[in-house]
């Protein structure tokens, strides 16, 4: 899940979200739960969500795919079911327990590695012992990333979807990360073609063409495991493929060069190279994050052009990269009544896919890899023969 990038000091003149895009409402506290408000004080400048990109041509190209979108509306709400419960017997995240530390900023849950919090650097190293504990809790969000995957179609609802994910998480023996942190309603995000980020399930059903990313985390053995990633709703346009993949591709161009030693500005790098001279933004409303027995913390994963010393990447740390490209080079944003939903104001489409990246002694682990099969599972449910695919 991306962290929202509310005010952010010396990066670049991209990032000053308060400052170049006022229309963006300031959200402070919130019910005690999970996510991605927006927040005005400067000391908590560096919090939640994320964005990227890379244009590539597309090996899969379908005869029967339209080469142009058809015109669309923005999306709508629909209505919103009130959360779903977990049995007593499955183990909460302690931001979901009476009485923890938070903000009174912000009401965000306050530990050793809160960010925006004392020293940026402070970054957690995990021990061996805490790496494979939380091992199982990434294992489980890419098993449930594709079967949330696989139920997308065109006339089902993100509700539904959402239900079913619920209890697949839950079948297993793990919490929901999402549900009822900051007050999130839900088990997972379903952000829907012009919606940024933190999209609640609801229900609206989902149209022939639509694209979706949907972003799950778990809680399990007393850890977080983050992913998300692309999904069609029937037969795409060539236009919402090459966003899709050229952000997929974005993502992993700015994991490869990770390792011991690298800088954290790197990530921001590597995503410019890949999208300079093409018609796609980086979003700079949103943030990847560290992660571990808590769901969000230093670092914050930048993945756009940034002038903030994090320090140097270390063996032992681990943290999300989750960017964010939207077409049309379009940078505005709007945040919904619900306090949550980040959605283009002129109804330009994103895209978004999401790893937990380990940093090992010689060089990086996806410890949520590998990455879903978004475009098999398409062409699977279209009936369209298997095509060999690169991820």
């Amino acid at each position: 899940m991306v962290t929202v990038l509310g005010v952010v000091h010396p990066l670049t003149q991209e990032a000053t979200l308060q400052a170049s895009h006022p229309s963006v409402p300031r959200l402070c506290s919130r019910q005690p739960g999970w996510g991605s408000s927006l927040v005005s004080n400067e000391r908590r400048s560096l919090l939640r969500w994320s964005g990227s990109g890379v244009v590539v041509a597309l090996a899969a190209k379908a005869s029967s795919a339209r080469k142009t979108r058809k015109p669309r509306l923005p999306v709508q709400p629909g209505t919103v079911t009130a959360p779903r419960t977990v049995p007593d017997s499955i183990p909460v995240p302690p931001y979901m327990l009476p009485g923890g530390p938070r903000s009174i900023e912000d009401g965000f849950p306050i530990h050793e590695f809160t960010n925006g919090t004392g020293d940026e650097k402070h970054i957690e190293i995990k021990t061996p012992e805490q790496i494979e504990a939380m091992r199982p809790a990434c294992k489980l969000a890419r098993k449930t990333l594709e079967f949330a995957g696989r139920l997308v179609k065109p006339g089902v609802t993100t509700e539904s979807i959402d239900a079913a994910v619920h209890d697949f998480i839950v079948s297993n023996g793990a919490y929901p990360s999402p549900l009822g942190y900051l007050g999130f309603p839900k088990a997972v995000c379903t952000s829907v073609n012009d919606v940024i980020a933190h999209g609640i399930p609801d229900s609206r059903k989902l149209e022939d063409g639509d694209i979706v990313n949907i972003d799950v985390t778990v809680f399990l053995n007393g850890y977080h495991g983050d992913t998300s990633s692309m999904f069609y709703a029937g037969r795409p346009s060539k236009s919402a493929q090459v966003l899709c993949e050229t952000t997929r591709r974005a993502m992993n161009a700015a994991i490869k060069i990770c390792g011991p030693g690298k800088d954290f500005r790197d990530i921001g790098r590597a995503i410019k190279e890949g999208i300079d001279g093409t018609n796609y933004y980086c979003s700079t409303k949103l943030t990847g994050h560290g992660i571990g027995n808590y769901f969000h913390g230093k670092p914050t994963i930048i993945p756009f052009l940034n002038n903030i010393d994090q320090g140097l990447m270390k063996p032992g740390m681990t943290f999300t990269i989750e960017p964010v490209i939207v077409e049309n080079n379009d940078n505005t944003a709007m945040l919904r009544e619900d306090g949550w939903t980040l959605q283009t104001k002129k109804g330009s489409w994103t895209a978004q896919f999401e790893h937990t990246v380990l940093i090992t002694e010689k060089g990086f682990e996806v410890l949520t890899g590998p990455s879903v099969d978004y475009r098999g599972i398409a062409r699977e449910q279209l009936g369209l023969p298997a095509k060999s695919s690169k991820h």
